[in-house]
């Protein structure tokens, strides 16, 4: 979970606490103008350890937020996961994808 301070209000969610889960059940999203995301550890199995996510929050630019979503469950080889890019549009956050203009220009700053 990160401690950064973020221009839009974050709820934390725990981790499935299942064997298996989807890229798509932890990954963040907006509602109501907050960002939900997911963090933390599920309960430990004997035989295989716990499912754990763990979501780093990062700005990218004073309108954009990169989270980035790194999971482990029982069935993983690789963790399930990905970055994912909100950016302020008027007063709405929206995602967007790498090949946005917005978080490209943000990106190549970053780099630069």
């Amino acid at each position: 979970m990160s401690d950064t301070t973020i221009p839009i209000p974050v709820e934390w969610h725990d981790c499935p606490d299942c064997t298996y889960f989807r890229s798509s059940d932890v990954r963040p999203y907006v509602e109501d103008g907050t960002l939900h995301a997911y963090d933390g550890r599920g309960t430990s199995r004997s035989s295989w350890g716990a499912p754990t996510v763990d979501t780093e929050l990062a700005m990218l630019g004073p309108d954009i937020v990169a989270a980035t979503v790194t999971g482990w469950h029982k069935h993983t080889r690789s963790p399930v996961g990905g970055t994912y890019y909100f950016a302020r549009e008027g007063e709405q956050w929206v995602r967007r994808t790498a090949n946005h203009r917005t978080v490209k220009a943000a990106l190549a700053a970053v780099a630069a």
